[in-house]
């Protein structure tokens, strides 16, 4: 038999379950609180509109993903419409992002498990102790075993986990509503502070973005699904509206069950530290909070897994495009289609931002924020590959622009800085690779300059016209012209400096 057969294609099925399960992580477990909390009755439409969102960004990337389908598509968008060094930064965002949430899932199991034995063993004083810490890299153990072996088992194991998370979370929405449904709560006469601009706000600070994320791991899958130009940009839309009737239900039924007397401050005061296991023991269905203990592990599971598969492929995309060690990391094993290394990799560096980070909680919005980033580079290489569509990617990419702006001011700075040191760090090793710093500072100086600009003042009408202004820049068919014209003088440039190494060495 030959190895190609060996190498087995996912369905739409497993597809549109891969990127399901990896939606229905840790988030649903917050996000409904949270969310009334920012919202109030307009916490519906602020799931709609995140899901609105994702989607958009979701068929950019299956435009791209539908001329390209390789593999870890997601991160390599950028560098396939321009080229490598340009790709760099949304291809790192993407990466920290998926790679950073992995540890996040890790925790939300360890925070649940810790209020389910009602113990400080594994966390105080709200932070993870030593032994927290230890138990959820057992967790990340777990997840590399699962994604060890190739796509074959990690689909045939997310088969059945994602049934299991989407049951677990309808389940929890009939019982809550049969339990108790008090209509009052929607007609409070604090949810005239709530608005559209609630809603807005709610998108990023509620954690919907980081629930709905898993949408783009279709396309980190691209060169392993069946008739991918088919399948996914339906496995994107099809698991994003599963999810959002999924949470959206939820919302309206943990709302509906909070006891009146609890909102005498309004949605705001509200504040249970497990909200579903929470308002399941106080309205007396200890049998559901023990299923809510055990979908706290299989849920934030289903994602970790998932994202240390799809982080995976991404750090071997950006390998294959120059952008990571190709001799080290872009090598596939010839029996499970994967690259190992790279695996490692990712578990090693997420194992460390685990041990690192004190809740998952502390992670979330700045997490989001990189997603956010990464998100960008798909109406980009979209509007540069197929210029019809940049109508509909500028627009999508003025939207990004303006959440962006959302964000706590703190976290917008660790982000630019830790991608502005980035490039200064690869610029320079392009620089011992003979790439001319001209080169360099045209290709890789536009979307630093763009998140600078944006940081400093964030007004509505003046990020909306430095949004437009430096999409059709890049987009515009002379720069995309002169980004694939330097990519291959910087391949040219590269194997010059390759072959005058092995001639010193010789």
């Amino acid at each position: 038999m030959g190895s190609r057969s060996k190498h087995a294609k996912i369905s739409l099925f497993s597809a549109t379950a891969l990127s399901a399960t990896a939606m229905v992580g840790s988030g649903w477990l917050f996000s409904a609180q949270l969310n009334a909390k920012i919202a109030g009755n307009y916490s519906f439409l602020a799931w709609v509109l995140a899901a609105l969102l994702v989607m958009a960004v979701g068929l950019c990337l299956a435009q791209v993903a539908s001329i390209y389908p390789v593999r870890g598509a997601t991160a390599r968008s950028s560098a396939l419409s321009h080229n490598s060094i340009f790709g760099m930064p949304f291809a790192f965002a993407n990466w920290f992002g998926l790679m950073v949430t992995i540890g996040t899932e890790a925790q939300a199991t360890t925070q649940y498990l810790a209020a389910a034995i009602k113990s400080d063993v594994l966390i105080a004083d709200n932070v993870l102790t030593v032994y927290g810490k230890l138990f959820a890299l057992s967790i990340l153990v777990i997840y590399l075993f699962i994604n060890y072996f190739g796509i074959k088992l990690l689909a045939k194991i997310n088969n059945t986990v994602t049934v299991i998370k989407i049951l677990s979370p309808i389940f929890t929405i009939v019982i809550f509503l049969i339990m108790r449904f008090d209509t009052s709560n929607f007609t409070l006469g604090t949810n005239s502070q709530y608005g559209v601009g609630s809603a807005i706000t709610a998108i990023i600070s509620a954690g919907l973005i980081y629930s709905y994320n898993g949408f783009q791991l279709a396309v980190a899958f691209a060169s392993e699904i069946e008739n991918p130009k088919r399948n996914i940009p339906l496995s994107i839309i099809l698991s994003i509206v599963i999810v959002m009737f999924v949470y959206m239900l939820l919302q309206l039924s943990f709302m509906g069950s909070v006891p009146h007397s609890m909102l005498s401050g309004g949605w705001s005061s509200l504040n249970f530290h497990s909200p579903l296991i929470n308002l399941a023991m106080l309205l007396g269905v200890n049998f559901l909070a023990m299923i809510l203990i055990a979908d706290s592990i299989v849920s934030p599971s289903g994602t970790g897994y998932s994202y240390l598969g799809g982080a995976s492929r991404m750090f071997y995309a950006m390998a294959k495009e120059g952008q990571m060690p190709k001799k080290t990391i872009g090598e596939l094993h010839p029996e499970y289609n994967l690259c190992r290394r790279s695996l490692l990799i990712n578990f090693t560096l997420t194992a460390i931002f685990l041990w690192n980070s004190d809740s998952w909680a502390s992670l979330m919005v700045i997490v989001t924020g990189y997603h956010l980033i990464g998100y960008m580079a798909a109406p980009i290489s979209m509007g540069a590959i197929k210029p019809k569509t940049k109508l509909f990617g500028l627009i999508i990419f003025c939207i990004l622009g303006l959440m962006m702006s959302t964000l706590p001011a703190n976290d917008f700075l660790k982000m630019n800085l830790s991608i502005s040191i980035l490039m200064v760090i690869y610029g320079a090793i392009q620089i011992a690779r003979r790439m001319k710093v001209t080169t360099l500072l045209v290709l890789s100086t536009p979307f630093l300059t763009y998140l600078w600009l944006i940081y400093f003042y964030q007004n509505m009408y003046y990020i909306l016209l430095v949004s437009a202004l430096f999409y059709a820049l890049i987009t515009h068919k002379e720069y995309v012209k002169l980004c694939k014209e330097t990519q291959f003088i910087a391949d040219d440039a590269a194997d010059i400096a390759v072959n005058v190494n092995q001639a010193q060495s010789a």
